[in-house]
Formats: C-alpha cells, sequence, structure tokens
C-alpha cells in the first residue's frame, strides 16, 4: 500500500472506532486500559484523571503501546490499529474546547458532562474537575488485515519531535 492509501486506511479507521487500549508501565509493571477518544489527524485525545492507575504510569513514563480493534470471532477478519508513542496532559476540560467539541460531536451523550457536570450531581461535579485531556502522539502505527493478507501489518512512521 502507498504511503497515501495506507494514512487514508488509517485515518478512516481511527474515525470509525471509539476505543483504545493503553499499554502502560511504571516500576516493571505493566498496565492495560482502555478509553474513549477522538482523533485529530493522527493524535488521539482521551480524557482520564491524573490519579488513576494508567495517569499516574503516564506521568512517571510518557511512552505508551496502544490497540484500536473490534472483536472478532473469525481470525481471517482481523483488522485494527496498534502503535507507539508519547502521551501528554494537555489540560482541562475548559481549557482545551476544541478537543471537548470534537468529543460532543463525536459522543453527544457526553456533553453535559463536559460542559454542565453539575446537572450530573455534586459527585460527578466533583471528578469531572480532576479529569484531563491527554493526548496521544503516535511515532509508528501499524495497520492490521489479516482479510487482505494473513499477518498483514503496515507501518507508518512519523518524525519524532
Amino acid at each position: 500500500m502507498q504511503r497515501e492509501e495506507l494514512e487514508k486506511s488509517i485515518l478512516d479507521y481511527l474515525q470509525r472506532h471509539h476505543t483504545v487500549s493503553l499499554a502502560t508501565e511504571s516500576e516493571g509493571l505493566p498496565h492495560a486500559a482502555t478509553v474513549f477518544y477522538v482523533s485529530i489527524g493522527f493524535d488521539l485525545y482521551f480524557l482520564s484523571s491524573p490519579t488513576s492507575r494508567h495517569g499516574k504510569n503516564l506521568s512517571h513514563n510518557p511512552r505508551v503501546s496502544a490497540t484500536i480493534n473490534e472483536d472478532y470471532d473469525k481470525w481471517q477478519m482481523i483488522k485494527g490499529i496498534q502503535m507507539e508513542g508519547r502521551v501528554e496532559n494537555v489540560g482541562g476540560i475548559l481549557n482545551n474546547s476544541r478537543i471537548a467539541r470534537a468529543f460532543v460531536q463525536k459522543y453527544p451523550d457526553v456533553a453535559d458532562f463536559l460542559f454542565s457536570p453539575r446537572k450530573l450531581g455534586q459527585a460527578v461535579a466533583q471528578k469531572v474537575a480532576g479529569v484531563r485531556f491527554y493526548k496521544i502522539k503516535p511515532s509508528r502505527i501499524f495497520f492490521i488485515s489479516n482479510a487482505v493478507d494473513f499477518g498483514r501489518r503496515e507501518e507508518l512512521t512519523f518524525p519524532v519531535s
């Protein structure tokens, strides 16, 4: 697949899916967590608490591996994305209105959670006040498609910044 075609396939896949599973590490202990995301270009944004296990791990080691895939019942149909990159805490909801709007566009039911959390109760509002947006900046993305060919894995690399 040519780079342009691979980029289009990856961007389309990112737009059509909703969750990314993150692999983080701290002190040699691996951890996996699945979060909702939005993509802006190849960058993925997710909401989380800095006090969550993966949030703490990322504050010590921003390197991450991640996967986006469906739950297939036939190995011949497996398709998905594997990526490597770095994660950055980009701040709270009020400081990131563009990202918040992208979340509401993709997930309309989070509008109150993001913009009017008090409607959901005091306990929710307190938790929302502590969540932050995180950005995954990929260094490599692998597009997997057994439907094309068994073990088909195409790599898209990005300059390290």
